[in-house]
C-alpha cells in the first residue's frame, strides 16, 4: 500500500510542468546630484584641519567656511572651474584655479602657513626716574621732544610727581641753572634771570631781570606787555599742578614758536598736569 502512494505521488510530480518564477529586480539607486570637489584646509606646521578657513570662487563672488574638519565642497564653484581665495587671520592667503566638473572625483588639499606673529611694541625710558604713565597731548609730546634733543633746562612729570607737596619757586631753583628768586612783598617770590650778553663793545648787563613765561603754549608773562602788572609769584604754584618744566637762558635757542625779542633775560616754560 505505501509502495502505491509513493509511485502515485511521483507519477503525478512528473507528469506536472513546474515553472520557477524569477525574483523581481532590485531598483537601482537614484543618480546622486554633484555637489562639487571636497576641499581640505590644513596647518603646515602641525597638520591639524583648519576650521573657519573663507574660500571664495573669485569669478562669481560666492563663498563658504569650512567646517570643524577643515573641509567643505565646492557647491558653489561653476563646473567649468572656479579662481578660489583661501584666507584665514593668522595665515598666508592663497589663490587657487580648479577643476570642478564630475570627472573631477580627487579632493582638492590645501596647506596654510602661519605669517609672521607680530609682538607688542616694547616701550623703553631713557631713565628710571621717567617711569610715568605715557597720555601725552600733542603739547606735551612737544615737550618731550625738545628734552630728547638736549636744548635747554627740563624738569620731567616723574621729578615732580617726587615733590608733590613743593612749591614750584623751590623746584625751578633747585634744577635750573639760572633761574634764580627774588623775594617780593607779602611772601611774594618771582623768578629771574639774568640778561643776554651784549654785543659791538656795550657792557653786559648781568643785573637780575624778570623772565618771560608761557603757560601751556600761551604767553602768561612778559614785561614788556605786561604794562606794570606785577610778574608771577611762584610761591603760590604748586609741583601737584604740573608735567613738565623747561627754562631756556638769556641768548639760548628758543623753539621758534616761543621766539620773542624780549626774551633776554630767559623764558620759561610751563605744562600743566593733564591727569
Amino acid at each position: 500500500m505505501r509502495m502505491l502512494i509513493v509511485a502515485t505521488t511521483i507519477a503525478a510530480i512528473s507528469g506536472s510542468r513546474i515553472v520557477a518564477q524569477a525574483a523581481p529586480a532590485a531598483a537601482a539607486p537614484p543618480a546622486q546630484p554633484f555637489r562639487g570637489r571636497l576641499v581640505g584646509v590644513f596647518d603646515e606646521g602641525t597638520g591639524e584641519a583648519l576650521a573657519g578657513v573663507e574660500i571664495k570662487n573669485m569669478l562669481n563672488g560666492l563663498s563658504a567656511l569650512t567646517t570643524a574638519t577643515g573641509t567643505l565642497t565646492l557647491f558653489f564653484v561653476d563646473t567649468t572651474g572656479g579662481l578660489l581665495s583661501i584666507r584665514k587671520l593668522g595665515y598666508e592667503p592663497q589663490t587657487l584655479a580648479v577643476g570642478n566638473s564630475p570627472r573631477d572625483s580627487n579632493g582638492v588639499t590645501i596647506v596654510l602657513k602661519r605669517t609672521a606673529q607680530m609682538l607688542p611694541t616694547v616701550v623703553t625710558k631713557d631713565k628710571a626716574v621717567d617711569s610715568v604713565p605715557r597720555y601725552f597731548s600733542p603739547a606735551l609730546r612737544g615737550f618731550e621732544e625738545r628734552r630728547h634733543q638736549g636744548f635747554g633746562h627740563f624738569v620731567s612729570e616723574a621729578q615732580l610727581r617726587k615733590k608733590e607737596g613743593s612749591r614750584l619757586s623751590e623746584i625751578i631753583t633747585a634744577n635750573i641753572p639760572g633761574a634764580m628768586t627774588r623775594p617780593g612783598r607779602g611772601g611774594v617770590v618771582n623768578i629771574v634771570g639774568h640778561r643776554a650778553g651784549g654785543s659791538g663793545g656795550r657792557m653786559m648787563d648781568t643785573s637780575p631781570c624778570y623772565i618771560t613765561v608761557y603757560m601751556d603754549g600761551v604767553l602768561y608773562y612778559s614785561k614788556v606787555q605786561a604794562g606794570g602788572a606785577p610778574p608771577p609769584d611762584f610761591a603760590s604754584l604748586q609741583a601737584n599742578e604740573y608735567a613738565g618744566i623747561e627754562f631756556y637762558a638769556g641768548g639760548a635757542t628758543l623753539p621758534v614758536q616761543y621766539t620773542r625779542t624780549d626774551a633776554g633775560c630767559g623764558t620759561l616754560l610751563l605744562w600743566t598736569r593733564e591727569r
